[in-house]
């Protein structure tokens, strides 16, 4: 299963599962992210950094650890 880590800049995807604690999941839902959602990779670097996501018209910067455990799939 592909995570936003191994989805390329640009591409838009579907939230499949949040892995990890229950604070993970609550933090997400509070930065408007869920299951389900439909959300666009903006911006994210192999080198370090945050990884830069449009959701719902919003840009939201999630650390690559907490990006790292929400499961996705591309869509067109």
């Amino acid at each position: 299963m592909k995570t936003l880590m191994n989805i390329d800049n640009g591409k838009k995807v579907k939230i499949l599962k949040i892995s990890g604690g229950k604070s993970i999941r609550q933090h997400l839902q509070c930065l408007g992210i869920h299951i389900g959602d439909i959300v666009t990779l903006k911006k994210s670097s192999f080198l370090g950094g945050p990884v830069l996501l449009e959701v719902n018209g919003y840009d939201v910067a999630l650390g690559k650890g907490v990006a790292s455990k929400i499961e996705v799939e591309e869509v067109e």
